[in-house]
């Protein structure tokens, strides 16, 4: 079962759900900067570890059990939402988050906003988010092993809509670049909501 933290924020009819799964837990520096940047911009915003990932019980399910999880996570999310209808419902995810939050997005009608932090495009196809309904943003690190700079502009270019993308000097863990991810993210929210 993932660790699940929900942040209620007053004044806003916006829904956000964070994922990652990493060896590193949710509290780990490289995903910190995402919720603050969500939180602001959301009425309700949830973020979970993966099973086996920081205080998560369970073992990694090879991408099927995560899009799972996602999925519960996102419905877990409108049910906090006591029967308010948002007017943004956002998927946000680190890494592999990034991959399996992605296919989660893509399945639910009602997401319309996507962020992609450090997309593993290396390792995994993201062709599927072509079929997303709502807007897309992938922000990257210039050195980061994982998102293949090539990959990654090829992704951008078989999308139907322009995504917004972002490419920092960082690697996977944005080491030394937290406080540009941080404002990187926001600005991909205000691109969204706007």
């Amino acid at each position: 079962m993932p660790v699940l933290t929900t942040t209620r924020v007053r004044g806003s009819n916006r829904h956000a759900k964070l994922c990652r799964r990493s060896w590193r837990p949710l509290h780990h520096a490289s995903a910190q900067p995402l919720a603050p940047a969500l939180s602001p911009a959301s009425a309700l915003t949830l973020a979970f570890n993966f099973p086996g990932v920081g205080g998560s019980e369970g073992k990694h399910g090879e991408g099927r059990a995560e899009v799972a999880d996602v999925a519960g996570a996102l419905a877990h999310l409108r049910a906090a939402a006591l029967g308010g209808q948002p007017n943004l419902v956002a998927v946000a995810g680190y890494s592999f988050g990034s991959y399996v939050g992605g296919q989660a997005a893509v399945a639910d009608p009602g997401v319309g906003f996507y962020l992609g932090v450090a997309p593993v495009v290396a390792r995994y196809d993201y062709g599927y988010l072509a079929g997303l309904h709502g807007r897309i943003a992938l922000i990257a690190g210039a050195r980061d092993e994982y998102s293949d700079p090539a990959r990654l502009e090829a992704l951008v270019a078989s999308l139907p809509g322009p995504p917004w993308v972002r490419v920092l000097e960082a690697d996977h863990f944005f080491a030394d670049a937290l406080d540009d991810l941080a404002a990187t993210c926001g600005d991909a929210i205000r691109w969204a909501a706007g």
